[in-house]
């Protein structure tokens, strides 16, 4: 094998692993909406629109309630959306 075509082999690897990665990662999105119902034990929130959210473990949500209108940051990687972040939001 020569040289060049040694060199094109890792060139198509390096832009294949770069694709990939693109792929995998997601921007992070905000929903605005009231929390319906706070499951701490499973670390998930439900709002009124149904939509539930895993909540990342570093995300305390001990003290949130049900009516509490909120912004939920979601980011994903791999296919594994979650819940990055819980700010209230202004009525």
């Amino acid at each position: 094998m020569s040289v060049r075509e040694m060199l094109s082999v890792f060139v198509m690897a390096g832009i294949l692993s770069a694709a990939s990665v693109a792929l995998a990662a997601e921007t992070a999105r905000e929903t605005t909406g009231r929390i319906k119902f706070v499951d701490v034990m499973k670390h998930v929130i439900t709002l009124e629109d149904g939509s539930t959210y895993k909540v990342a473990r570093g995300v305390n949500i001990k003290r949130m309630k049900a009516g509490e209108k909120v912004i939920v940051i979601t980011s994903g990687f791999g296919g594994t959306v979650e819940a990055s972040g819980i700010t209230p939001a202004v009525d």
